[in-house]
């Protein structure tokens, strides 16, 4: 597996990896449109520095990291998608693995992101690979699935240093 750059050409492969990605994940009944499923992938690339990584295997996207600045050095990372077909072959880890190098590339020094608390493997991963809860679970106010902010540290995975929880 190789993890690339994205750029603007590749917007639509990552939005349906996306639309397959939540059918599976939330057990919708059909999987959303291509015009459907663009328009958030577009807001998370709008500003800049933006982010997006790929993960290729055998020359097709398998899955993608998408964001953009929030604060000053943080940017919100608000898209990890894993095309259902590639699950379970660390492709999620590999997206987050590469993106200190991509956050420190752009000028960032940290990253969050909000998980539904009830996506066991989201949460999982993010927690094994470092990233930590900030404050409680609230409900989104979309959908009022309740979801957790995870914060992630450039310096302090370099360092090594762990903690455990901010706030909450």
């Amino acid at each position: 597996m190789e993890i690339i750059q994205g750029g603007p050409e590749h917007v639509d492969t990552a939005a349906m990896i996306w639309a397959h990605a939540v059918t599976a994940r939330d057990r919708y009944d059909e999987v959303p449109t291509l015009e459907e499923a663009r328009p958030g992938i577009e807001r998370a690339l709008a500003n800049e520095p933006s982010i997006l990584l790929l993960a290729v295997e055998n020359g097709a996207a398998v899955g993608f990291l998408a964001g953009g600045p929030q604060e000053t050095d943080t940017a919100y990372i608000n898209y990890v998608g894993v095309h259902p077909d590639a699950w379970g072959r660390r492709v999620g880890e590999a997206l987050l693995r590469a993106l200190p190098d991509a956050l420190t590339a752009r000028g960032y020094t940290d990253a969050q992101l909000l998980v539904y608390v009830d996506n066991v493997r989201g949460v999982r991963l993010y927690e094994r690979l470092g990233w930590i809860k900030v404050g409680d679970p609230a409900p989104d106010p979309r959908n009022g699935r309740v979801e957790q902010r995870y914060s992630f540290s450039v310096e302090r995975r370099a360092t090594g240093v762990r903690e455990r929880s901010i706030g909450g």
